[in-house]
């Protein structure tokens, strides 16, 4: 009997390893003159639901279908059950708004991932482990099991 690994999983990095490089990439992040020279990742500030507390967390934000998206697996997503407040630290520049966990279809997931792929961002950044020399498809990516946030920005 032979098992086959799958040519695209999941692999977040390390939560131990997260804890220790966040706190300079949320300053990097909140510096105007640092933050505009990264593209894809922004500071998401919103409140925890039990605990009350302020949550300052470097995400990728994509753009899928028009629509600013956050995918993830962690146990924060849950605060977005119901659609809350968040501002969003991006190039430096602060912006507030409401976010919302979706739930996709598995299909409609693997579309927003390969989109995501498709408009420059990579793998890693996506938190996946792809086989090298494959070029995931929908049907590849929607047997990850993500979770995707809908970023509405207040009209300014």
């Amino acid at each position: 009997m032979t098992t086959t690994t799958p040519k695209v999983r999941l692999a977040p990095p390390p939560p131990a390893l997260m804890r220790m490089i966040n706190p300079f990439v949320r300053r990097i992040l909140a510096d105007p003159r640092l933050g505009r020279r990264i593209d894809l990742q922004v500071l998401l500030e919103c409140t925890g639901r039990i605990t009350g507390r302020t949550l300052r967390i470097p995400v990728c934000l994509h753009t899928i279908d028009g629509v600013p998206t956050v995918f993830t697996e962690r146990p924060w997503r849950l605060n977005f059950t119901d659609p809350a407040p968040v501002t969003i630290t991006r190039h430096g520049q602060v912006r507030a708004g409401h976010a919302v966990l979706l739930h996709p279809t598995p299909l409609e997931l693997g579309a927003a991932l390969r989109q995501a792929l498709d408009h420059g961002a990579t793998p890693f950044e996506l938190g996946l482990k792809v086989s090298r020399g494959h070029e995931p498809t929908v049907e590849d990516l929607s047997a990850i099991t993500r979770s995707m946030i809908r970023v509405d920005f207040d009209q300014e």
